[in-house]
């Protein structure tokens, strides 16, 4: 191959090259590479913005839920603490209502009892004074018969004592005659 020939295969390669260089321009591919990391960059910055502003809204509404919880709470805290008072008030109302009756059988009882005591002190004290009553009356008879028998006894006792025996001293009389008197005073008396 003669030079001539070369130099148009080196200038054709050249060329070649030159030209396929052209084509191995990156420009394009760098400007849609900047262009994807440009789109990228800003999907990221609005999926964050959209984050960001998606937690403040669920912000937001949690602070709304607890808010609204606390005041549900808080409500039915109240409605549970009126609740628990009505139920003490009701059952302090029905032990002092239960109470009441039973000071009220408790007084009625003790009126009962004091009534009937008082009943039976009655009787009793009516029954101690017939008692004494007729005891009176029989120790008043007692002594009635007491003092007719001390005027029984005493008049016995002073009585004629019967005269100590005489005799006389004549021969005639007999020992029966001194007696006589008295045997008959002693036949009087009994």
């Amino acid at each position: 191959m003669d030079v001539s020939a070369l130099v148009s295969q080196m200038n054709e390669t050249l060329s070649a090259i030159h030209s396929t260089l052209a084509t191995l321009d990156t420009a394009p591919h760098v400007a849609r590479l900047d262009a994807l990391e440009q789109q990228r960059d800003t999907a990221v910055q609005a999926l964050r913005a959209a984050f960001l502003s998606e937690s403040d809204q669920l912000a937001a509404q949690r602070r709304a839920e607890r808010v609204r919880l606390a005041e549900q709470r808080r409500r039915e805290d109240e409605e549970r603490e009126r609740s628990r008072r009505a139920e003490d008030e009701e059952m302090g109302a029905r032990e002092r209502n239960m109470d009441e009756g039973r000071a009220g059988r408790l007084q009625a009882e003790t009126r009962g009892v004091e009534e009937q005591t008082e009943g039976l002190m009655g009787e009793i004290e009516d029954a101690a004074a017939r008692l004494l009553e007729a005891g009176k009356e029989k120790l008043r008879r007692l002594e009635e018969k007491r003092q007719e028998l001390n005027r029984l006894i005493d008049e016995r006792l002073h009585a004629a004592i019967p005269p100590p025996p005489a005799r006389t001293r004549t021969r005639g009389s007999t020992r029966s005659d001194a007696l006589q008197p008295a045997v008959a005073v002693a036949a009087e008396s009994s």
